[in-house]
């Protein structure tokens, strides 16, 4: 008797089921993540959210100083103020944001590789350190009020000198083809060899080569080699300047973070550092930069140009735009690192 009413009940629940239609929700529930899962993901890949990120932020904040820094590496400008001036004048407010998408697609690219290889070369090493001689030196950098030692600077350094010698190869044809989209102005036109060239309005018109216009053009004057022209300059630059980025960056972090105390905001430390670390290898590393910047800068344009735009930059110095070279380094690195630790410390904070 149960069995059968139990039987007519069922009967009937079968109209009343498809009403609700509960299967829709679940399809689009699929898509959402829960909050304990996505946690764990962002602490897991934090390093890599932080400074994809932070990457942006600060490539956006500093690209008109970029532009200007490269312009007075290939052109003899006797002043940031003249480039400034003549960049308005030729071009108009594009020429400070020209080859702008470059940088936001690739350097956050290359960032998050660099970031993510020097975060693993630097427990690696540390480990390899710890069993030789039973001290690790991120077991001394993480204790409150400690000093920097020799093991940790070594550290720091060889991590980043990895990092910048594996990331040099995806960063070269992308800051490459940024140098030429920046100066295609100045290399397509004899004018920019003159000094006149300020009181020249009809450079505003000229047309702009865009960055796939650019890689193009290279691939079919000098083939896919044509992309690395100058990498071993890049090459040299990004090592010695990552492992020496890092290295102070993390000594100053540490030695600042003793002086200011147990507070740990990412505006304190990290702010001072991320300063600092920006400039010392710049000088010791820009006479490559400059050189490189050059190299690639000429690529394209006609052959007697070219060679004029060579001979113009061949007689100005080595260090031609250093001064806004660590303005610019030094307000990137700022918000860079900055951001970076505060989406690093926000994440460690998330629950799971």
């Amino acid at each position: 008797m149960t069995d059968n009413n139990h039987s007519e009940h069922a009967s009937f629940t079968p109209p009343s089921q498809p009403s609700p239609a509960p299967t829709i929700m679940p399809a689009g529930n699929n898509w959402t993540m829960d909050e304990t899962t996505r946690n764990r993901l962002l602490k897991r890949y934090k390093t890599q959210v932080a400074s994809g990120t932070s990457t942006v932020c600060a490539t956006l904040a500093v690209t008109p100083l970029e532009n200007v820094k490269t312009r007075m590496q290939t052109h003899n400008f006797q002043n940031v103020f003249q480039c400034v001036r003549y960049l308005w004048r030729t071009e108009g407010p594009r020429g400070f944001v020209a080859g702008a998408l470059p940088p936001l697609a690739s350097v956050t690219a290359v960032r998050v590789v660099n970031f993510t290889t020097y975060n693993s070369a630097k427990h690696r090493i540390s480990d390899f350190i710890e069993g030789m001689t039973g001290q690790s030196p991120l077991a001394i950098y993480n204790q409150p009020g400690s000093a920097p030692t020799v093991s940790t600077i070594f550290t720091f350094i060889t991590a980043g000198f990895i990092a910048g010698a594996i990331t040099s190869p995806l960063a070269c044809p992308f800051e490459l083809a940024k140098n030429v989209v920046q100066t295609s102005v100045l290399v397509s036109n004899r004018a920019q060899a003159s000094p006149d060239a300020v009181r020249d309005h009809s450079l505003r018109h000229k047309p702009r080569l865009g960055t796939v216009q650019a890689i193009k053009q290279i691939v079919q004057r000098y083939g896919f080699r044509g992309l690395y022209t100058g990498f071993y300059l890049h090459a040299m630059r990004d090592t010695v300047g990552s492992g020496l980025y890092f290295a102070v960056y993390e000594t100053v972090k540490q030695v600042a973070a003793r002086e200011l105390g147990p507070d740990k905001s990412p505006f304190g430390a990290p702010m001072i550092a991320g300063a600092i670390c920006s400039t010392v290898p710049w000088f010791c590393t820009y006479p490559l930069d400059t050189r490189k910047t050059r190299a690639q800068s000429v690529l394209l344009g006609k052959t007697k140009e070219v060679g004029e735009a060579s001979a113009a930059v061949a007689r100005s110095s080595m260090y031609k735009g250093l001064s806004i070279i660590l303005i610019r380094t030094g307000v990137n690195n700022m918000i860079l690192l900055s951001i970076f630790e505060y989406i690093k410390m926000r994440i460690n904070e998330l629950d799971g």
